[in-house]
């Protein structure tokens, strides 16, 4: 990015926060500038030392930044410990600042759907959504993005009919307020895809994200990384088609994007990794999926907690390829790992701890059939 292009990026972003952020002041506001443009620890130590030398300034809300900060680094426990500093500092406030604190809810929403603690997620998101309807007018984009939000943690529990309603009420009021081709509109028409896919309404889900793919190229002529998220969606219905050479051009053209714009341990590279893997799997290319499994779990470990169902979806995806190389022993090794992280998540009757109970006593009872 050349020098005028960096420049008209910031004075952008600028205008952007000082007009969604009228609340805060301008010193808020430039620290985060600094965050959006992705200069975390910049931005970071702007708010500290902001905090430490504030006589005027809204400590709430430079808890907020600092917490909101530190969740862009992925250290969830350090965010949450300055949201419910600012939480508190809010409510505590004569008179409470409840419509601000729809802003902390949110985030600490945020926390837990990272941390796979959906239920916790859900009541939070509820909270800031029940605030925000009382406080703002029924087209504001802050209750769009809690709809938003609602629809992604049910997307999530794989609630789609529920997750769908929300998606499509967090569409109408952005179709009011933004731009046709805006990058907002775009994502809930991906979001909206993706549920289509889940309802097996495959063709429909295509052209949605077909849709999407060709708003994101116009907007981010020169690459972004939402490009990927469209390529990769596509590519999973197409793998549902069978149309696997063509799937897996989308995987890796969505691996290069990524591998571009995130740093190598990011979760969405690994994500990637396991849809080449799938593909590969399909095609009977055992070994080869083999490595692209192990290359995922490993970031997945580094990424999440030790128990998230993700790393249980990349253990039972490993020993299926153990299975099918005939080696037993370490396919139920694995099997059984995934299924304890399983048991404390997912219900009795969910089909992924079903199938992984059901290979665990298939091959049980072939070991002890010899």
């Amino acid at each position: 990015m050349n020098l005028s292009n960096q420049g008209q990026k910031i004075t952008k972003n600028y205008i952007e926060l000082k007009q969604k952020h009228k609340e805060e002041s301008i010193s808020i506001v430039f620290g985060r500038l600094f965050c959006n443009l992705g200069e975390y620890d910049k931005s970071l130590k702007y708010f500290q030392q902001l905090f430490n030398d504030s006589n005027n300034e809204d400590r709430a809300w430079i808890e907020f930044n600092i917490g909101r900060v530190l969740s862009f680094k992925y250290q969830w426990n350090e965010a949450r410990i300055y949201y419910d500093h600012a939480y508190n500092r809010m409510m505590n406030n004569k008179p409470s600042r409840i419509k601000d604190s729809a802003h902390v809810l949110n985030n600490i929403a945020c926390i837990y759907a990272n941390q796979g603690k959906y239920d916790q997620a859900l009541d939070y998101h509820q909270r800031a959504l029940e605030i925000r309807e009382k406080f703002y007018p029924s087209k504001y984009i802050d209750i769009a993005q809690s709809l938003y939000n609602i629809g992604c943690i049910l997307d999530q529990q794989e609630k789609y009919n529920d997750a769908l309603d929300y998606y499509q009420g967090a569409l109408k009021i952005q179709e009011k307020v933004y731009s046709s081709d805006h990058a907002n509109i775009a994502r809930s028409l991906s979001n909206i895809g993706i549920i289509l896919y889940q309802q097996g309404k495959y063709e429909v889900a295509l052209n949605y994200h077909k849709r999407v793919l060709k708003i994101r190229e116009k907007i981010y002529s020169s690459g972004h990384i939402d490009i990927s998220y469209s390529l990769n969606n596509i590519g999973i219905i197409l793998r549902n088609q069978g149309k696997y050479v063509e799937a897996l051009d989308c995987y890796q053209r969505t691996l290069k994007i990524e591998e571009k714009f995130y740093s190598p341990g990011h979760v969405d590279i690994a994500k990637s990794l396991a849809n080449i893997g799938n593909i590969l799997f399909d095609q009977g290319k055992y070994e080869e999926a083999f490595d692209y499994y192990q290359r995922a779990l490993k970031i997945e470990e580094r990424f999440y907690p030790s128990d998230h169902v993700y790393i249980a979806h990349s253990l039972n995806n490993i020993g299926i390829c153990y299975e099918n190389q005939s080696q037993r022993k370490m396919a139920l090794d694995y099997y059984h790992h995934a299924l304890a992280i399983y048991e404390k998540f997912l219900p009795v009757d969910h089909p992924r701890r079903q199938k992984t109970e059901h290979n665990i006593r298939r091959l049980t009872e072939r070991k002890h059939s010899h």
